[in-house]
């Protein structure tokens, strides 16, 4: 299979996914209380902010990934076809998200439905990363086998805190949704290639 144009593909699809976003902020329906009405906006334009960087920092790791993959096959492509699946949905449960936060309504089932739609994206994750690395099949022969094994261990652990944080929408939605951009600058570190880069220099 041929690895470029498959992580060409995705860049597309993750450019998609993140263009869409700002279509689950509501425009104004009332333009002689504009100035309310935008105001009144804020839980839907947090709930895109938090997504946004979401799927940037995604983007940024499956380029990552990628990386330090001496080939791909057919499960693999398929397996990511099923990552990019949950990526793009993403934009769905942050409108809905959004507009029971700014309706005070149903925001804890809004709130569940984000968190199931980012758990499951984890999941799809870590199927990505253990089916590459598992017996190094498809990853670089440079790549550090201790690197490896943590980099298993914290993709395995990544499922777990997300499945549970589905738990925290039921307690408030806005602790849901600093606790995914808490997890998004977490990410954004990139702690996988910095630990091998050291260990390759």
């Amino acid at each position: 299979m041929n690895k470029v144009r498959v992580e060409a593909f995705s860049d597309g699809v993750f450019a998609i996914a993140i263009t869409l976003l700002v279509l689950t902020i509501a425009e104004p329906t009332n333009y002689r209380e504009l100035s309310h009405q935008l105001w009144d906006r804020w839980p839907s334009l947090a709930a895109y902010v938090v997504t946004f960087v979401v799927i940037g920092i995604m983007w940024l790791n499956h380029h990552s990934i990628f990386g330090y993959l001496e080939r791909i096959d057919r499960p693999f492509v398929y397996l990511n076809q099923l990552l990019l699946l949950t990526v793009v949905l993403l934009p769905y449960p942050t409108g809905v998200l959004g507009e029971a936060l700014r309706r005070g309504e149903g925001t804890r089932a809004a709130a569940a439905f984000y968190a199931v739609v980012m758990a499951v994206n984890a999941f799809c994750w870590t199927a990505v990363w253990l089916y590459a690395s598992s017996g190094r099949r498809l990853l670089h022969s440079s790549f550090p086998e201790d690197q490896r094994r943590s980099a298993t261990l914290g993709f395995s652990s990544g499922t777990v805190v997300y499945t549970l944080a589905i738990g925290l929408a039921f307690v408030n939605a806005y602790a849901l949704l600093a606790f995914h951009a808490a997890m998004a600058v977490y990410y954004a570190v990139d702690p996988i290639s910095r630990r091998a880069a050291r260990a390759s220099g």
